[in-house]
């Protein structure tokens, strides 16, 4: 059995309790259960965006088909720099130029920068949390509301301090 399937059976909203993650393969498969599973609003906060976690097929797929059935934006990322992932043709950041009106890639403020986690939240229930972004050790929790709202209302609040970042402009020539 691989690691990958103990947690197959964890339900977005009903699969109580913290699971440690301490590998990327491991954080990269709940990231793309956990999208697969959302139905309202998908939010991720980092860096970058880590090739490793977010750039497989599962999660690309997770991620399309809750913007292509949501009638607004449902999907909404926060990041340092997306320098590195444009410049390597991260496919997220491809899907996010199709979809414009369904994904929002934005940077964050100078005065947010010092923060040194990241994580994903899907739905307001369940999340993902590095405490420390340049590592590969998180914590998943498919169900529970009171921390999924906490990190989402720091995500909110940078949100609002946040700016359209130049580098996710096309340019057609």
């Amino acid at each position: 059995m691989q690691l990958e399937s103990a947690f197959d059976d964890r339900i977005l909203g009903a699969s109580k309790g913290p699971m440690t993650l301490d590998r990327s393969n491991l954080i990269r498969h709940a990231s793309a259960l956990m999208a697969s599973q959302s139905r309202r609003e998908l939010v991720l906060f980092g860096r970058d965006l880590d090739p490793q976690l977010y750039d497989s097929q599962p999660f690309l797929d997770g991620v399309r088909r809750l913007a292509l059935h949501r009638p607004s934006i449902c999907v909404r990322i926060l990041l340092f720099d997306t320098r590195k992932a444009t410049g390597a043709g991260h496919r997220l950041i491809e899907l996010s130029r199709k979809l414009t009106s369904r994904i929002a890639i934005q940077r964050v403020c100078e005065d947010d920068r010092e923060r040194l986690d990241a994580f994903l939240i899907a739905d307001e229930r369940g999340y993902i949390r590095r405490r420390l972004a340049d590592t590969m050790e998180a914590v998943a929790d498919f169900d529970n509301p009171q921390e999924s709202r906490l990190l989402r209302m720091d995500f909110e609040q940078m949100w609002e301090r946040s700016s359209p970042d130049t580098e996710m402009r096309r340019l057609f020539l």
